[in-house]
């Protein structure tokens, strides 16, 4: 089952609709719930599927947010496999095709790289792919995936929580949890980029860097890797300088000890994105934090 929730997206839901019915096996199901729309979301869905049985599309009349809109819809998934759409997206064909014998391969939670696209431009991410022996330490620097992108076993997903990053927080805990995660190297969406997403807002960025719910998420998965509870880069660069400089040396001598560990091609890509980070810490304006406020 494929998971759209979808509010107010009549500009974009057709083609979200008839791309992910298009590259679903005919044996699934898209679930479309339209949270709380005051547009025509719910019938352009409808008539995006063009009566084909596969689709599935319900309405509410307010809405809870994302994290209980999904919550909702993973309470009447009964099916062993369950992915996520977006309703600004567009699957491309080959999605599921190579999604799904991937999954049977000792994966718990899968997704593919995306192609960035806003407008008329296109700019697809590097086709490279994170093996579920390295994605943990990838978690510790970044969120690596695009949350439309996944599918998963059922079984090991056992909910959002009402974070402002649900996404996440959930790989995070799915994570320390020691279930394994993998993102294929090939491209299955597009991803569309517009100013009115949710994680384009600074506010929603600063509200997520130091939600205290995540920061214990981020601080089990680093226990289990590095064996200390470690605070999120985002977090030790809004430090007083002096603090920050020392936290953010303990981080880098703990995770790259780790990344040691990985293989040579994989452990040069962790250490290229850890010196990113880092960079980026150390030259934040902790002004800006305070002006979102």
């Amino acid at each position: 089952m494929v998971l759209l929730p979808a509010r107010n997206a009549a500009d974009t839901i057709f083609s979200a609709v008839s791309s992910t019915l298009r590259a679903l096996p005919q044996d699934s199901q898209l679930f479309v719930l339209d949270d709380g729309s005051t547009d025509d979301t719910a019938a352009i869905a409808v008539a995006a599927g063009r009566g084909d049985s596969r689709l599935r599309v319900e309405s509410r009349p307010a809405s809870g947010g994302l994290g209980l809109a999904l919550n909702s819809m993973l309470s009447e998934a009964d099916c062993r496999l369950v992915a996520r759409m977006d309703a600004d997206d567009v699957s491309l064909p080959w999605r599921f095709r190579l999604a799904l014998p991937a999954i049977e391969k000792n994966i718990d939670v899968l997704f593919s790289q995306v192609i960035n696209f806003r407008r008329r431009r296109v700019q697809p991410l590097p086709p490279v792919g994170i093996p579920p022996e390295v994605f943990p330490l990838h978690l510790l620097l970044t969120n690596p995936v695009s949350h439309p992108s996944m599918i998963a076993r059922r079984e090991v997903i056992d909910g959002y929580r009402q974070v402002p990053a649900e996404d996440y927080d959930l790989w995070l805990r799915l994570a320390a949890a020691g279930n394994r995660l993998r993102r294929l190297a090939m491209w299955g969406l597009l991803y569309r980029l517009h100013p009115n997403q949710v994680t384009a807002s600074s506010q929603w960025r600063v509200a997520s860097w130091n939600d205290p719910v995540q920061a214990e998420a981020f601080a089990d998965l680093s226990e289990r890797l590095c064996g200390v509870r470690l605070r999120r880069i985002v977090a030790l660069a809004q430090l007083p300088a002096a603090e920050r400089d020392a936290r953010l040396a303990e981080f880098a001598s703990l995770v790259d000890a780790q990344i040691a560990a990985a293989p040579r091609g994989h452990r040069y890509l962790l250490r290229r994105r850890l010196a990113e980070r880092l960079a980026w810490a150390q030259s934040f304006n902790t002004s800006y934090s305070k002006h979102q406020g």
